[in-house]
């Protein structure tokens, strides 16, 4: 994982870069901070709201499989932002992980419960 500072560093170099991108999602630009699986920690434009005081930084966590943000988080400048990010990466990394094991238990459950051949099930 990266450093509190190189965090920093990667969220502003993120940040411009989406000032200048054309990747929009629901009307936002966006910014991949760290992807594990299908779990996704974004810098995200947020919309500009005139009449109400707009966090300049915000972060989410999206899980692609299920199509939809799991947790965000925002910040008024680098720090805080990048403690957050932080967050929702190892937040990404304990569903990937989870997920991975989920799978493999899935998996072994299913070979166990497939007849053997000779046994049997074979015959019947």
């Amino acid at each position: 994982m990266l450093s509190g500072k190189a965090l920093e560093l990667r969220i502003l170099q993120l940040y411009i870069w989406a000032l200048h991108a054309k990747r929009f999602i629901d009307g936002c630009r966006t910014a991949t901070v760290a992807r594990h699986g299908a779990y996704e920690v974004r810098l995200v434009e947020p919309l500009l709201d005139p009449q109400h005081d707009t966090i300049p930084f915000w972060v989410e966590l999206f899980d692609h499989q299920g199509a939809v943000t799991i947790d965000s988080c925002g910040g008024h400048d680098f720090e805080e932002t990048a403690a957050g990010a932080a967050a929702l990466i190892s937040q990404a990394t304990t569903l990937h992980r989870d997920a991975i094991a989920c799978r493999q238990v899935l998996s072994a459950v299913a070979a166990a419960s497939e007849p053997k051949q000779g046994t049997l099930t074979d015959c019947c």
